[in-house]
């Protein structure tokens, strides 16, 4: 399944903080987060309309939003500098359908660059899937203590273009 990639406006921002509640409540199979007040906090949402080193996107097929990517860059996103993809989702009844392939490599190829793609350890089915998405660009993986004492993995590939 093809995804269609386009901005998150501002208007949208309420529709993204509801997917990203969606999305940090399947994070605590691998992180300990509480919500707070009943929703899970993410402090720094907003820049992603105010920071020209950010942007985020919509994975859009058959006319519904299927899921949604943040991406940073060290520098304005028009500019050099490593990206980051801070965060990938994809909704369940989507997955399995090649369309969070599809998405994540046209993401990648969209902003050639060094990129950082970063899994908890224990989130075996991240690891295998952004393996799959950087498969035919030569990368490297580390092993590195995140945030709360968590181990993760993290993948640095250079993307030049689409594989």
């Amino acid at each position: 399944m093809r995804a269609e990639i386009v901005p998150i406006a501002p208007a949208d921002k309420p529709a993204l903080w509801a997917e990203l509640q969606d999305y940090i409540a399947e994070m605590t199979a691998h992180v300990d987060i509480a919500p707070v007040n009943g929703a899970y906090e993410y402090p720094g949402l907003d820049a992603y309309w105010t920071d020209a080193g950010r942007c985020a996107f919509w994975a859009v097929a058959e006319g519904e939003r299927a899921g949604f990517a943040l991406l940073r860059r060290d520098g304005a996103m028009d500019g050099e500098g490593t990206m980051i993809m801070a965060e990938f989702y994809v909704r369940p009844r989507f997955r399995r359908t090649g369309l969070g392939l599809d998405f994540a490599r046209r993401l990648l190829a969209r902003f050639p660059a060094t990129w950082i793609l970063s899994e908890f350890v224990t989130n075996t089915g991240a690891i295998a899937f952004w393996r799959r998405a950087i498969e035919g660009h030569a990368y490297s993986e580390r092993n590195y203590v995140g945030g709360q004492g968590k181990e993760r993995i993290e993948q640095r590939v250079v993307i030049t273009s689409p594989a």
